[in-house]
């Protein structure tokens, strides 16, 4: 039988630096500075990309941040659109950002349009300091967009879409 637990809320001073770290992963970005981004990471961060890359350990993530920021991504901005937090454990939290990444300039010059992606953020706090331990990313498609949260019926469909 499982059982739920709640989670014991995050002092003030935890939640302002879970979302203080979000906003360093967005302004390190910015700046396209790669070490100072992974100084924002666990030794042994995992990082799920938009593409579903699944980088393990600090120096992949930074080896696979560096050469997308050397390449696709060298001019590339984000921002950030919102951040929820919440905690799952003793010195354990998630932060889903939704993020606005682009444009973006591809290598044989095309333009890809600013896209809207959502960002799982698992933060661990060791000996005082917040760290990321593991990324998720993915696109957020604007037709779901537009039915989320999803509602369901007593029949298992959206209101609606029933049979």
């Amino acid at each position: 039988m499982e059982t739920t637990q709640k989670s014991r809320p995050l002092s003030a001073g935890d939640e302002a630096a879970v979302r203080a770290l979000v906003s360093d992963f967005a302004d390190t970005w910015n700046r396209h500075d790669m070490a100072a981004m992974h100084a924002l990471d666990t030794k042994d961060v995992e990082w799920i990309n938009v593409t579903g890359n699944h980088w393990q350990g600090v120096a992949a993530v930074c080896k696979g941040h560096d050469n997308i920021h050397r390449t696709i991504f060298a001019k590339t901005g984000m921002r950030i659109l919102s951040t929820q937090v919440r905690p799952i454990a003793s010195g354990v939290a998630i932060a889903v950002a939704t993020m606005s990444f682009g444009p973006t300039v591809t290598p044989t010059g095309e333009t890809l349009a600013e896209q809207k992606t959502r960002g799982s953020f698992t933060m661990v706090n060791r000996e005082g300091v917040w760290k990321i331990v593991h990324f998720h990313n993915t696109n957020v498609d604007p037709i779901a967009e537009a039915h989320d949260p999803i509602t369901w019926d007593e029949t298992g469909w959206r209101p609606g879409d029933g049979q």
